[in-house]
């Protein structure tokens, strides 16, 4: 060791590859999202009469669909939904029927196209931006970061004071025999 100087910290043989981690995180969240739409979209089955009805509100009750609703209005919906289902409308359809005769407000996602495609796509603009500005940021203080290290003066006060301590501490330990 050169005096005055300390060594840098060295980092490990191999860089981290964080991206590989962001890119792990994206492909779960991806299969989550993809394996989590079970339901079926076509046939008449009380599992696609139900999520078709979770998609639609119940306009006689606060905050309920009509497939978890026993309002006469949400049967009259799950009927008319059934026999729509018999006369082999698609879900897309069938959700239209409610909407044009209901209005959009009885769908309970919004539309993905126009002015409620925002209402899908601003969190994910907001997450991604947030991680951009913590990344940025980190970055930012890395790069800012000056290692300093002891100079000659700062190691020579440090022993002086060790040694003014060493010599005290053994001073009080010898007079109390």
């Amino acid at each position: 060791m050169t005096a005055g100087v300390a060594p840098a910290p060295r980092r490990h043989g191999q860089r981290q590859h964080w991206w590989w981690w962001v890119l792990m995180l994206v492909v779960v969240v991806v299969s989550v999202v993809l394996s989590t739409d079970s339901s079926p979209r076509t046939g008449y089955s009380d599992q696609r009469l139900f999520a078709l009805g979770s998609q639609l509100k119940c306009l006689q009750c606060v905050g309920e669909s009509v497939a978890g609703s026993q309002a006469p209005l949400a049967v009259q919906f799950r009927d008319e939904i059934r026999s729509q289902m018999r006369a082999g409308k698609t879900d897309d359809e069938i959700l239209n029927y409610f909407a044009d005769r209901y209005g959009q407000d009885v769908l309970l996602n919004p539309p993905t196209t126009g002015l409620g495609a925002a209402v899908w796509i601003l969190p994910v603009l907001v997450v991604a931006g947030a991680l951009v500005g913590l990344w940025l940021t980190f970055r930012r203080w890395r790069s800012d970061r000056t290692d300093e290290h002891a100079t000659v003066d700062d190691e020579r006060r440090v022993a002086e004071a060790l040694a003014r301590r060493d010599g005290e501490a053994a001073g009080e330990g010898g007079s109390g025999a």
